[in-house]
Parts: C-alpha cells; structure tokens; sequence
C-alpha cells in the first residue's frame, strides 16, 4: 500500500509540475521558464505566457521565488535607438487579454539568485492587484531554451 501511496503522489506532484498555473479569477500561467544565471552572477531573467481569461481587468503586480532575493517585474523597449530596460510597479491585464514576457518585452528580473547544481525547476509566485497569488512550477534552462545542466 505504501508503494501505491508513493507512486500516486509522484503522479500528483509531476501533475501539477507540467499543466499550466491559474487561479478561481480566470488568470491562467503558461511556459515558465527561468535562464540559469551566468557563470559567477546572481542576476537573471523569467518568462511566461500570461492570459486574463476573467471578465475584468487585473494588473500583475509583483512576483516571488525561493531561488531569489528579489523578483522585480522589467519592461525592456527601444528609446532614440537605444534599448532601455526598466522596472515596473505592474502590468494591466484586460479581460481576454494574452501577454508573452519574453525577451525584449515584458520579463521577470531575479536578483540575489541561488541554485542548487541538480535544479531544473523551482516555484515561482505571481501576485495580482485583485485576483488571487498563482504559484506555478518554471523550469531552469540554460538560456538557449533546454533544461538546466548544472554548475
């Protein structure tokens, strides 16, 4: 019995690790990905789909992660040819409205990072003005978009 017990937990927790995060307001997470920090840096960016399935407007308004000190939202965009990155106090989200961060664009910015070497996921928390936190798994890639290999 002990055995069915395990395997059937594994099944859960594999479960909630690869289908996408949302919450009872429509806000619904997909694609989460976090790049290992470069070689002697603690400093790195998180990507995501993010779609307000909801019937009113919402605005994603900060972030959190065990791997971080700090989660900051960033907006990167070209001003007079030069490209400009800057922190975010929020992102509004209307009904019906999808939104990549992804390089380039709207990201998520981990400052004081810390990995384990044998890390591939972590949790990652996403806070909303009105709807309710929505805590997902992302996974840990190498920047070129595979998994994390390790220190």
């Amino acid at each position: 019995m002990k055995f069915g017990t395990i395997i059937t937990a594994g099944a859960m927790l594999c479960l909630m690790a690869c289908t996408p995060g949302s919450n009872s307001d429509g806000i619904v997470i997909s694609n989460a990905r976090i790049k290992t920090p470069l070689t002697g840096k603690t400093t790195t960016a998180g990507f995501f789909e993010i779609t307000n399935h909801g019937t009113v407007q919402d605005a994603l308004i900060g972030a959190e992660s065990p791997i971080a000190e700090t989660v900051e939202i960033h907006l990167t965009e070209m001003e007079n040819g030069v490209m400009k990155m800057r922190r975010q106090e929020s992102v509004i989200l209307k009904p019906g409205q999808s939104l990549s961060f992804k390089p380039g664009s709207y990201h998520l910015m981990f400052f004081g990072t810390t990995l384990k070497p044998e890390q591939h996921d972590t949790a990652l928390t996403l806070k909303f003005q009105n709807a309710p936190d929505v805590t997902i798994i992302a996974e840990i890639t190498d920047g070129m978009g595979g998994a994390h290999q390790g220190h």
